[in-house]
């Protein structure tokens, strides 16, 4: 594993986790009962959540690699 691929998913992930805490999720539940966890609306904030997760998913793969 080489050290500044580590690294690289390290600072991915935590960017990941500061821009998903902005994002405002509403708790709601289908009409059956089961539990459904929704974002109200599509923001710049939930657009930035999604960018990141691509990029974290990325970095994943890259430390995967042998």
């Amino acid at each position: 594993m080489i050290v500044e691929t580590l690294q690289k998913a390290i600072m991915e992930a935590k960017r990941f986790i500061e821009v998903a805490e902005k994002v405002k999720i509403i708790h709601d539940k289908y009409k059956s009962g089961k539990p459904f966890i929704r974002i109200k609306d599509y923001t710049k904030e939930s657009a930035a959540c999604k960018r990141a997760s691509l990029d974290l998913t990325r970095a994943l793969a890259e430390l995967r690699k042998p």
